[in-house]
């Protein structure tokens, strides 16, 4: 392993092989539920399960629905996830901060699933650059992706077909989902980009203890499901939540030679691994399109049955060993600091070289750090 001074603030460690072994595996226990959000069309935070929505049995196969319906009237998202950093995030361990505190001691990392996957996606080159900023606050590591300057560019030069595709994933889960179990999806009302659902998880990776946040897409249900209790009881919720699994949804271009079969498992089916393993959902439904926007046909994919079908593309073992490594560098490269908070970035390219300087704390804003 290499590890080479840039500056007194700044410093880089060079990542080979042999740092994260096949044999040593990194087992990531079952991610439990410990907490759940609603955010609303003013991306404002609600502790219930107004947001939760409901994949009801449906069959795989040829189908036929058309992602541009009322398209135009859909209320567009108003702010991107660089806005919001962790805000949603902190508020959830604001408002329940006593039972965060008391239930889940010693945790090394709060952070959202999509930090989580990025990293882990790494692992195989299929990411670019990432930027990660940290902030260790009372013994934890709070962690944020943050807008490099190439995605930065790529977002601003987003083509029309690109937020087209876009604006088709939200309109595929209007068609699918519905409001509550065996109820049928209302697909005449404007598509509502900033309404989301995430439920809270707290797993362990070999010696780590998280915390994270993770968009929830559908929970899926069938005859016997209960409706959605509709209560201000955080146990009732917890518990209706507990007892039930959950799916994420996804559309894609149909697939029409192997070229492009690969790039869908080597890109798009190991983040969806990545989702369904981080958040213990069942699987993942895929809806087929056409150039046109016409969802033809619908494929699940169960979660353990992904990693079969990408065998020859990425090892799952792999993913979550690097996810160690990257987790243990950065929770090590703290051990100097005695005053806290105090922030880091850390920047790893394509070569996965980590790079990590000091930085502002713009990640836990004062309400947070005078009250928790």
């Amino acid at each position: 392993m290499s590890y080479h001074k840039k500056s007194s603030s700044s410093r880089k460690r060079v990542y080979h092989n042999s740092d994260f072994r096949q044999r040593n595996h990194k087992i990531l226990s079952k991610p439990l539920i410990v907490g759940y959000m609603s955010v609303d069309v003013n991306r404002e935070y609600f502790p219930n399960l107004s947001q939760l929505k409901f994949l009801n049995p449906i069959s795989s196969g040829q189908i036929s629905l058309d992602l541009n319906h009322n398209i135009d009237v859909a209320v567009k998202r108003t702010t991107d996830e660089n806005d919001e950093k962790i805000d949603l995030l902190l508020k959830f361990i604001s408002h329940n901060s006593e039972y965060i505190n008391t239930t889940y001691k010693n945790l090394d990392f709060v952070t959202y699933r999509r930090t989580l996957i990025s990293v882990m996606c790494s692992a195989f080159g299929v990411s670019e650059s990432l930027t990660i900023r940290a902030c260790l606050f009372r013994g934890t590591i709070y962690l944020c992706s943050v807008e490099n300057a190439n995605e930065l560019l790529r977002r601003k030069s987003r083509t029309k077909d690109e937020e087209k595709y876009c604006a088709w994933g939200y309109k595929f889960e209007q068609y699918i989902l519905s409001d509550q179990p065996n109820l049928t999806p209302n697909i005449e009302k404007p598509v509502i980009e900033n309404e989301e659902f995430s439920l809270f998880y707290f797993t362990t990776l070999d010696n780590l203890n998280l915390l994270y946040g993770a968009q929830i897409d559908a929970l899926l249900a069938n005859e016997s499901t209960t409706e959605n209790p509709k209560s201000n009881d955080f146990e009732t919720n917890l518990s209706y939540l507990r007892s039930n699994k959950f799916a994420e949804l996804k559309t894609n271009r149909e697939i029409q030679n192997i070229r492009q079969e690969r790039i869908f498992k080597r890109y798009k089916l190991l983040r969806c691994w990545c989702q369904c393993i981080l958040a213990d959902l069942s699987g993942l439904l895929v809806g087929f399109r056409n150039d046109l926007g016409e969802v033809q046909r619908l494929e699940w994919f169960d979660t353990q049955d992904i990693v079969m079908y990408c065998k020859n593309e990425w090892n799952p073992q792999q993913a979550l060993n690097f996810l160690h490594y990257f987790l243990s560098y950065v929770k090590n490269s703290f051990e100097p600091y005695r005053t806290e908070p105090v922030a880091l970035q850390f920047e790893m390219d394509t070569d996965k070289i980590i790079t990590v300087a000091e930085c502002n704390n713009d990640i836990l804003p004062n309400w947070f750090t005078l009250k928790t």
